[in-house]
C-alpha cells in the first residue's frame, strides 16, 4: 500500500491524505505561473474508460530503449506517451483489413494533455499482442513511435511499411511465426539493410516486367 499526503508546510496542517496500491498521476500548478498544470506522471497500471487499459509499465520502458538505441527516434519523447490496450479479447468484426489494426498511435486531445500531461496516445490491441512474440511486440512500438516526425506532428505511410522494417524482417513481420531480431538487443544496420531492400524491389519490378 501507499499514502499520499499533502501538508501545507507553513501551518503543518494536513490538508489531503490517500491509501491506495495502485499507481497515481498528480496534477498541480503553481501561483507564481499563472497557474500551469504540470503533471507527474506515474499512472502506469489502471483502467482507462470501459475496455481500455494503461499499460505504460510494459510498454514506455521498450520505447525508452528504443530511442536510445536509433538515431531517427531521438526527438521522440516516451514519457509523453500514454500506452493503452484494448482488451477485447474477440476479433474485429469487419472485413475491411484497415479495421484490423494491431496498434495505432494519435495525438491527445487539449483536455488530455492538459490534465493528464500526455501529448499523444499509443494503442495496442490485445487480441493482436497476446498472440506475438517479444521482439515482434518491440517491432510494432518502434513502428508506432515512427509516427511521430521531429516537429510532433503524425505522419502516415506512403507504402506499406517502414523500408527498413521490410528489408530486415519482410512484410509479415507481425504475423510471422518465425524468429525475428530483437531490435533493442540484436545490431541492426539499417543503412545496409535499406539499400539491400532497394535491391530486391528493383529484382522484382524487373521479373514483373518480364
Amino acid at each position: 500500500m501507499k499514502n499520499l499526503i499533502v501538508v501545507d508546510t507553513n501551518t503543518g496542517e494536513k490538508i489531503e491524505e490517500i491509501e491506495f496500491s495502485g499507481g497515481y498521476n498528480i496534477s498541480y500548478t503553481n501561483l507564481t505561473d499563472s497557474g500551469k498544470i504540470r503533471n507527474i506522471r506515474k499512472l502506469n497500471n489502471s483502467k482507462f474508460g470501459e475496455k481500455h487499459w494503461i499499460k505504460n509499465y510494459i510498454y514506455k520502458s521498450i520505447a525508452i530503449k528504443l530511442v536510445e538505441k536509433f538515431k531517427e527516434l531521438k526527438h521522440v519523447r516516451p514519457n509523453k506517451i500514454l500506452f493503452i490496450e484494448d482488451m477485447n479479447w474477440e476479433k474485429p468484426d469487419s472485413i475491411k483489413p484497415k479495421r484490423h489494426w494491431m496498434a495505432r498511435i494519435k495525438k491527445a486531445n487539449k483536455q488530455l494533455e492538459s490534465m493528464l500531461g500526455y501529448e499523444y496516445i499509443l494503442e495496442t490491441r490485445n487480441y493482436y499482442i497476446e498472440k506475438m512474440q517479444k521482439e515482434q511486440i518491440i517491432s510494432l512500438i518502434y513502428h508506432e513511435l515512427r509516427h511521430i516526425d521531429k516537429y510532433g506532428d503524425i505522419q502516415e505511410h506512403d507504402i506499406e511499411d517502414w523500408d527498413n522494417m521490410i528489408a530486415t524482417f519482410g512484410k509479415d513481420w507481425a504475423t510471422t511465426q518465425a524468429q525475428i531480431p530483437n531490435l533493442i538487443d540484436d545490431y541492426i544496420d539499417w543503412n545496409s539493410l535499406e539499400k539491400r531492400a532497394k535491391q530486391m524491389n528493383l529484382f522484382r519490378d524487373i521479373r514483373a516486367v518480364k
